[in-house]
């Protein structure tokens, strides 16, 4: 298995070494992300390692997208609201539906004042453009290395399904 870090390295099983609880997460400098078999979580956390799994996963996937679009798009638009509203519109350009402020702001269940403005911080980017009322993405979303970064992600995801199914399978 090919595995990454968080920051999209390539590293062996030697590196990591033997019996480390998530070496997909590991990096050089020691581990970013906590390792779920070096921490106890509080008791009154229901589902907490699951939950801790999760977390970690959704917080390497938002790195990830910080990574490949550069401290530009990062810098000036780091709220949630900004990644999921481009999500959005990226998953509705793949889906060949262009798609509209209000049905955005319904779907995400978000003021569409603030669905606009995202958006238009989007457009000066060059991220998305408007086609008459609706948005799409546009070819700068086409990133270099794009099949590598994608396997880092997938391999994320592989690798925090595979913890969460040993946890599932000790209980």
């Amino acid at each position: 298995m090919t595995v990454y870090t968080d920051r999209g390295q390539r590293v062996s099983q030697t590196q990591i070494g033997e019996g480390s609880a998530a070496p997909g997460w590991k990096d050089d400098c020691g581990s970013d992300f906590v390792l779920v078999q070096e921490v106890q979580p509080p008791r009154r956390i229901a589902l907490a390692r699951e939950r801790m799994l999760m977390c970690r996963l959704y917080l390497g996937l938002i790195r990830s997208i910080n990574d490949d679009y550069g401290a530009e798009f990062a810098a000036h638009n780091d709220s949630a609201t900004f990644r999921t509203i481009g999500i959005y519109v990226f998953l509705r350009t793949v889906m060949c539906s262009p798609v509209r402020a209000s049905t955005i702001a319904h779907t995400l269940k978000l003021p569409r004042v603030t669905v606009l403005r995202r958006l238009q911080e989007m457009v000066k980017q060059g991220y998305v453009e408007r086609v008459g009322n609706a948005y799409r993405v546009t070819d700068k979303v086409n990133i270099s290395d794009l099949k590598e970064k994608l396997q880092r992600r997938i391999d994320m995801i592989l690798e925090t399904a595979k913890e969460l199914s040993k946890l599932e399978s000790s209980i």
